[in-house]
């Protein structure tokens, strides 16, 4: 009797244990199912019947007739970019303003742009001095509410200034931020200073200071979000009048071309 119930004891437990072996297999297998859902719902089967049909139609292409369109696309846009690029400085600066000193008076004297796009007076400059033209120069800015400005001082404010760079920088800043106040939606460049001929700062040793006065001012341009605009590599020795600071009307030329493409005008 106790033999028999042993024997049917081993039953039951060799029963429940496939029992535990089959939920465990049942159980896998769901969680299989389950990754595999997952992971098609996450990668869509392409539709390769599109894709079949685009290379057939990749396949009628004539790639001659294809490179050929490219090429005269190609070709019209580098036409229309030389016919942009050809166009007269008085049309290019029709909605610019220049404000500056006699360095910039230079730009309606030799003809280069029309006088009334040019403000600019002999002796101007951001820094107090006996000639006190910049006022004159942000009012008329102001009233007419330019596209595109460019200010051309600093040659002046070396002198004014007595070589001082803190003071020149603190004097333009007021007038940048005077301007950007004003004029919120024109855009705003500033012009460096040009260097001078040596004899200029042996006779005069403030314009020795002209790289550090563009050095902070390209900072100060920085910090105003402005552009600064260097001229110094347009500068060339027989570009210089007598007295080594003005220059001869070639430089003009160049320095026209290269505000304008700066400003993309």
């Amino acid at each position: 009797m106790k033999k028999e119930n042993k024997r049917k004891s081993v039953k039951i437990e060799e029963k429940d244990h496939v029992l535990s072996i089959a939920v465990t297999v049942v159980i896998a297998l769901l969680i299989v199912g389950a990754i595999i859902v997952v992971v098609r719902l996450m990668n869509p089967k392409a539709d390769t019947e599109a894709g079949i049909q685009r290379l057939h139609q990749m396949e009628k292409t004539d790639i001659s007739e294809v490179d050929r369109q490219i090429q005269e696309l190609e070709k019209a846009e580098q036409e229309a970019d030389e016919e942009w690029a050809s166009r007269p400085a008085s049309e290019k600066f029709a909605n610019a303003f220049v404000i500056g000193d006699s360095v910039t008076q230079g730009l309606y004297e030799y003809g280069v742009l029309n006088q009334e796009n040019v403000q600019a007076d002999r002796g101007a400059g951001v820094c107090d001095s006996e000639v006190n033209k910049i006022e004159e120069h942000l009012t008329k800015a102001i009233e007419l509410q330019p596209q595109v400005l460019f200010l051309a001082y600093g040659m002046n404010d070396i002198e004014a200034s007595r070589g001082d760079v803190d003071l020149f920088i603190e004097k333009y800043k007021s007038v940048l931020d005077r301007l950007r106040e004003a004029l919120p939606d024109t855009r705003i460049y500033v012009n460096s200073i040009l260097p001078v001929q040596q004899f200029v700062i042996d006779n005069n040793e403030w314009y020795g200071n002209i790289t550090e006065f563009n050095e902070e001012l390209e900072k100060l341009c920085e910090e105003e979000d402005v552009i600064f605009i260097d001229n110094t590599d347009l500068v060339k020795e027989e570009y210089y009048s007598e007295d080594g600071i003005h220059m001869a009307p070639d430089y003009y030329t160049e320095w026209v071309d290269h505000m304008a493409e700066v400003a993309k005008l």
